[in-house]
């Protein structure tokens, strides 16, 4: 519901804890500290509002009663904190304000527009994240678009007001278009309400029922220029190569033979490809080609993404190539699919009580939803897409089976991701690897796409395979073979044709294939000094390079601010090794992940990180770099995957990744190491070794933890390059 400010300060004053409570459940966010802020900025927001020009102005409230302080912008997974609505000089208007619980003193302008300097550490401008909603408003809410509304935006702080250093260069612009002011004093009583005086002045309620109704929606206009620069060979980083030029073709010629016709036809593709084979980039092209296709109907086409770490990389791409922040609005998060958020469909199980079942039984749920509730807004609607392009989709979560049950950040119990996608898209585009999914939960098969498919009316489901191409590993498909019949995701029989290797135990034991590894580079060192020496001669040669490991060390510096400042014994990564007879320490932390789904710092390694600086102050996880690929890599071998006896075993003590945490409990208490527990964890650990072990473009540098396990892969690497 709407609800005019006059009657938002009235439940402030006289119901905060009931306002609290909402918020909690629309946000499904129940932390102490989120129910502090709330609880110290709420009272100094009401006041901020007190000047009779804001009382009949409108905010809105979820329909349910919840309040709704935090807008969730159409199809994505981004909460503004407060929308006000109304107009201005007879045109609807929108003022988007973030609000910043801070403590601001010692906080310094950062090396970029968009960046400041907080506890030693870089963090986003709030004018930028505040100009990030406004441009996804003015770009992709149907609402706006309709009418041409007018979007502002401000910043309020609420617990400190020395933050003269937001509005000093490079930030000056930035806080010039999108002010910061403070929930007291002088910005109370005069500032603040001079900033709405030509900016939003009258109620408009047609307008603001509208809004709250707003759907995703690309302008189309807009659209075009970002595919018209991802298309630039002279601006954009996607290149195709080989068979990635017949795979778009092919892909291409599909979309449109659906979606072009007089009445567009559901379709899905589906393309298989192992890694390197350049699945992201024909994603990519795909994307900007239908966009800047003028014979397409009317529609949304987007990359829908399947993780946190393909998210955030790839909307900052997308910023990158075009130098619009707006650009990242044709990104989406699979997540976002889903009919309904977790606290929505909390809220609904509450008013109806026994109407829904569990996650086995989501076609059911889905029915009664669109009984009870068949307006649903949050989610995608219905077709509303017209093209969705999945990039990493062997990622996607099926709740139909119990390792995809969980808090993943969507209702499971209305169905797995996959359908989703395609109910709310006329033509789907799934890229996979099905041998890069390691999680439990990563538990989507292609079967279970066909099944769907057909239960949706979907009768073309086109198959397209980019195997025999590679554009990683330096072209080296030798190397790739090695790795896949080293990790038994392939044998190779006398011929050098492949065959599936039915089980974990066994692999390694294949011989490895014929041909030399050239130009690719691959070494095995004996100490973690050798390693950073041989990594940092050719980052001194202008090549980016990573450290990365499987997780066979816990995540302790997960949520710390400053990780690493902090003291050696306190890191991810204690180490030693020895150096002319004396003993070094080595000490690294897992890759930084700010706000807890930032992971462009450890992939691109923007200007203001640590990474920038220095590439090898951490390392990168399984999680984090499958989909990107760098210059060269060094992999830390630790001993949860160690060669014993002409065969691989796994060790569950070493084992901590917390997405296999039901493989590594059963390991750990099945008895018999050659088990069917040890069996399972074993393919999972294989998987993260193989998705680090094809991540670089140009070389490997290897260090191992066991010294049997470094004897043998230095042996099976000589007979892979001799043979």
């Amino acid at each position: 519901m709407l609800l005019k400010i006059s009657e938002f300060r009235h439940r402030i004053d006289s119901q905060l804890d009931q306002l609290v409570r909402d918020l909690q459940a629309l946000t499904n966010r129940y932390s102490h500290a989120e129910e502090q802020a709330w609880r110290s900025s709420l009272p100094k927001i009401s006041k901020v509002f007190s000047a009779a020009s804001f009382n009949d102005l409108d905010i809105y409230f979820g329909s349910k009663g919840n309040l709704a302080l935090e807008y969730r912008m159409p199809a994505a997974n981004a909460w503004a904190d407060m929308i006000l609505l109304g107009k201005h000089n007879a045109k609807p208007a929108v003022v988007i304000v973030e609000l910043k619980d801070w403590v601001t003193q010692g906080d310094l302008p950062g090396y970029l527009e968009g960046l400041m300097i907080r506890h030693g550490q870089s963090a986003q401008h709030p004018s930028d994240q505040v100009l990030g909603y406004v441009e996804y408003c003015r770009r992709f809410h149907s609402q706006v678009q309709r009418v041409d509304a007018v979007v502002h935006g401000c910043v309020v702080f609420t617990k400190d007001q020395y933050f003269h250093t937001y509005g000093l260069s490079p930030n000056d612009s930035l806080a010039n278009l999108f002010p910061c002011f403070y929930a007291g004093n002088d910005d109370e009583a005069v500032r603040f309400p001079a900033f709405f005086k030509n900016r939003l002045t009258e109620p408009d309620q047609a307008f603001a029922e509208h809004f709250v109704k707003g759907v995703y929606k690309q302008s189309r206009g807009f659209i075009h220029q970002i595919g018209g620069q991802i298309l630039d060979p002279d601006k954009s980083p996607f290149v195709l190569l080989d068979n990635q030029r017949t795979a778009f073709a092919l892909v291409r010629s599909r979309v449109l033979q659906s979606v072009a016709a007089r009445r567009p036809k559901k379709a899905v593709i589906l393309i298989d490809g192992p890694p390197g084979s350049g699945k992201s980039v024909v994603a990519a092209k795909v994307w900007a080609s239908l966009a800047t296709d003028p014979k397409l109907p009317d529609g949304n086409i987007v990359v829908a993404t399947t993780s946190a770490s393909q998210n955030s990389n790839w909307r900052y791409l997308f910023k990158l190539v075009t130098n619009r922040p707006a650009a990242a609005g044709a990104v989406v998060s699979a997540t976002g699919y889903t009919p309904l958020t977790t606290g929505e469909f909390g809220a609904l199980r509450k008013k109806y009580p026994g109407a829904f079942k569990k996650e086995i039984h989501w076609r059911d749920n889905m029915n009664m939803l669109r009984s009870i509730a068949p307006n649903f807004r949050s989610g995608s609607k219905d077709e509303e897409f017209l093209v969705s392009i999945v990039d990493e989709a062997h990622a996607m979560i099926n709740p139909e089976h119990v390792e995809g049950r969980g808090q993943y950040g969507f209702t499971t119990a209305l169905g797995p991701q996959a359908y989703q996608i395609m109910r709310a898209s006329t033509v789907t585009v799934f890229l996979f690897d099905s041998k890069q999914g390691f999680r439990d939960r990563e538990n989507t098969t292609v079967e279970d796409i066909k099944k769907w498919a057909q239960e949706l009316g979907i009768n073309v489901v086109e198959e397209i395979s980019l195997d025999g191409g590679q554009f990683r590993c330096a072209g080296s498909k030798e190397y790739v073979d090695w790795v896949d019949s080293l990790l038994g995701f392939a044998a190779t029989d006398g011929n050098g044709a492949t065959r599936s290797t039915n089980s974990a135990k066994n692999a390694g034991a294949t011989v490895p294939p014929s041909g030399s590894f050239a130009p690719f580079e691959v070494d095995v060192l004996g100490t973690l000094g050798e390693l950073e020496t041989a990594l940092c001669a050719q980052i001194s040669k202008g090549h980016s390079a990573r450290l990365l490991a499987s997780y066979a060390r816990k995540w302790k510096t997960e949520g710390v601010a400053l990780p690493h400042g902090i003291p050696p014994e306190l890191m991810d990564f204690d180490e030693y090794y020895e150096l002319d007879g004396k003993k070094i320490r080595w000490n690294k932390v897992w890759n930084f992940v700010p706000n807890g789904n930032d992971y462009t710092h450890f992939i691109q390694a923007p200007a203001g990180s640590k990474m920038h600086s220095d590439q090898l102050c951490e390392v990168g996880c399984p999680y984090a770099v499958r989909g990107f690929d760098f210059d060269y890599v060094g992999l830390l071998w630790f001993s949860d995957l160690k060669w014993r006896n002409g065969r691989w075993v796994v060790d569950p003590d070493h084992v901590f990744e917390r997405g296999i945490k039901a493989r590594i409990s059963a390991a750990r208490k099945e008895a018999d190491p050659d088990g069917l527990a040890h069996e399972s964890l074993l393919r999972a650990v294989q998987s993260a070794y193989r998705i680090i072990l094809t991540r670089p473009m140009k070389g490997i540098y290897i260090w191992c933890e066991d010294f049997e396990t470094r004897e043998y892969l230095k042996a099976s690497m000589q007979r892979g390059k001799s043979l």
